[in-house]
């Protein structure tokens, strides 16, 4: 643990819920609650779950200029969403390296907020500020910002207490709502999330932080709501395919081959394009989900092993609870095997083998593209 690591504006909640208090990214988050990790993603899965994501990053970027520079800086066709919609954008290096993932919410053609990682809000924050242009404001409001996770089934219920159900009705994935009463707390509501299930990201002052994380846990309590840790959100975030941020995608690795290259488009000019063109047709590093057989999972750094061959090494491993406990993850590996091939894990210098085979993402295949109206 960090010497002296930083505290979210929730952490005095996590401390009365008999939170299990760990570092992360710098940061002092829960990785479960008394529950257990296990009853936590079973409860977003099926019911509904709240996870304090304070720790993340947000940025305001204002001003005429605003849209041609974070179509520079992001890797998406930011021209292409509306207001009040978000995009799933990636931030390249001059390297093609992927500094960081992040979502861009557009409040018009002047008016944005990027959420980013908790572990590169400073870094992030430099790289943009070093190339800002002219009619451009960079605000850091991370501080200011309290942001919490209402993620699963019976989520659309529990948010319908304060938002008219016409409202709610046409709320698109990946769309959002700006200026939200809740109990008069002003609260934006997004239609997205980090689990693959249908859900909501809420971002309200940190003024209005306990409050609303409170409010959330009295008023869910009637739709089997539970607060979740750390430990649920990444098995939650892995059974539905989705990267974190230093495994599957990294600074120091070109960003293609993977799973997510859907948030490039190669349509405009942005950052780090022109070597990700260069190199497309060698690349010596792929993004590839596996699933083994047993119990047992591959941890971070394991080797990937083919025809007695190391391949590659693991990115991520965990238990998926969903899948009865089966092991699950993503492995960099120097080419891809294609589905279904049969590969083998075991850690440096060890010589027992794991048996599993290269399988396809969503592991798990949620709710978060549903109709809403399923869910009222």
């Amino acid at each position: 643990m960090n010497p002296d690591p930083r505290k979210t504006p929730l952490y005095e909640e996590h401390v009365r819920l008999n939170g299990k208090m760990a570092d992360f990214a710098g940061w002092l988050m829960p990785l479960w609650y008394l529950a257990g990790q296990s009853a936590e993603h079973h409860a977003v899965r099926n019911r509904c779950g709240i996870f304090d994501t304070c720790h993340m990053g947000e940025f305001k970027i204002t001003g005429p200029g605003s849209l041609p520079f974070l179509s520079r800086m992001l890797s998406n066709n930011i021209g292409k969403i509306t207001d009040d919609q978000a995009q799933y954008n990636h931030m390249f290096n001059e390297h093609g390296g992927v500094i960081d993932d992040c979502i861009l919410y557009r409040f018009n053609s002047e008016s944005w907020m990027l959420v980013i990682n908790a572990g590169d809000i400073n870094g992030d924050y430099q790289w943009l500020k070093s190339h800002l242009t002219e009619n451009v404001r960079l605000e850091n409001v991370s501080d200011q910002t309290v942001k919490i996770d209402l993620q699963g089934p019976n989520g659309p219920k529990l948010i319908s207490k304060w938002i008219q159900s016409e409202k709610l009705l046409e709320l698109k994935f990946f769309h959002f709502l700006s200026d939200i009463d809740i109990a008069g707390m002003k609260v934006l509501v997004s239609r997205s999330g980090y689990t693959g299930e249908i859900g909501f990201e809420l971002y309200t002052d940190v003024g209005s932080g306990s409050r609303l994380w409170q409010l959330l846990l009295k008023d869910g309590s009637d739709f089997g709501l539970r607060p979740c840790g750390l430990g649920a959100r990444d098995t939650l975030r892995t059974e539905a395919g989705l990267p974190l941020h230093g495994h599957e995608l990294h600074p120091g690795r070109i960003g293609l081959g993977h799973p997510w290259e859907f948030a490039i488009d190669w349509g405009h000019d942005f950052i780090g394009r022109e070597i990700l063109l260069n190199n497309r047709d060698r690349l010596d590093f792929f993004v590839v989900p596996f699933i083994l057989e047993g119990k047992r999972k591959a941890m971070p750094g394991w080797e990937v092993v083919l025809d007695h061959e190391v391949i590659g090494i693991v990115l991520s491993g965990v238990i998926s609870p969903t899948l009865n406990n089966t092991p699950i993850g993503f492995a960099g590996l120097r080419f891809n095997p294609g589905p279904e091939t049969q590969i083998h894990f075991k850690q440096k210098d060890r010589d027992l083998l794991l048996n599993g085979k290269v399988a396809k993402i969503p592991f798990v295949k949620g709710t978060s593209r549903k109709k809403m109206e399923l869910f009222l």
